[in-house]
């Protein structure tokens, strides 16, 4: 037993966690599984293609997300805008039907690996922050924000419990919007703030 819980502590670490949820327009027919399904492996494409470029390891695919682990905030705020900043891109050249947008959350905290799965305090935070964020944008932890923050990046908003519809979170929350909403020197700084991956 002694073993057991050793071996238990010994898997816990301490993880940047991200979690993606696509979003389809309001007013679009409901029904079409097939449009869906098309639209879901489309993003899924996307998502899947710039993990590598940031470090992130794709834990598991859900049916509508992704949950994604990193090794530092950065990379993964950076991913995420990248990755909204993308879809932006692809949603002012295609039909209303067929615009998608991506709710994402991001936490550091203890994280258990498990059985090629991923559990904890971390996993559980990062979900419920990507349930509350607005379609478009990425929410993100304290932590999180902080570590950005120091690195140089700016244009972070603290939401209160009435941005949160009176949710009250362990932490304090930030929003981060759409990269076609900021300055394009704001995401140059921020691409060189990242390391250079072989």
């Amino acid at each position: 037993m002694l073993a057991a819980e050793a071996m238990q502590q010994d898997a816990v670490k301490q993880a940047v966690i991200m979690f993606t949820d696509v979003v389809v327009p309001g007013g679009r027919p409901l029904g079409d599984a097939a449009l869906d399904n098309e639209l879901r492996e489309e993003q899924g494409r996307l998502v899947r293609g710039l993990l590598p470029g940031h470090g992130g390891r794709e834990i598991k695919r859900l049916e509508d997300g992704f949950l994604v682990e990193f090794d530092g905030a950065l990379p993964a705020v950076a991913c995420a805008l990248e990755l909204q900043s993308a879809l932006c891109a692809r949603n002012e050249c295609v039909p209303h039907e067929r615009r998608v947008q991506l709710r994402i959350g991001i936490h550091v905290g203890s994280v258990v690996h498990q059985d090629g799965d991923v559990f904890g305090e971390g996993v559980n935070l990062a979900a419920r922050l990507e349930s509350l964020a607005r379609p478009g944008t990425l929410y993100v932890s304290e932590p999180v924000a902080r570590e950005v923050r120091d690195q140089g990046v700016s244009g972070m908003v603290r939401l209160g419990r009435g941005d949160l519809k009176n949710i009250r979170l362990p932490v304090p929350v930030y929003r981060i919007d759409p990269p076609g909403a900021r300055p394009r020197s704001w995401m140059a700084r921020l691409k060189a703030l990242l390391p250079t991956r072989g």
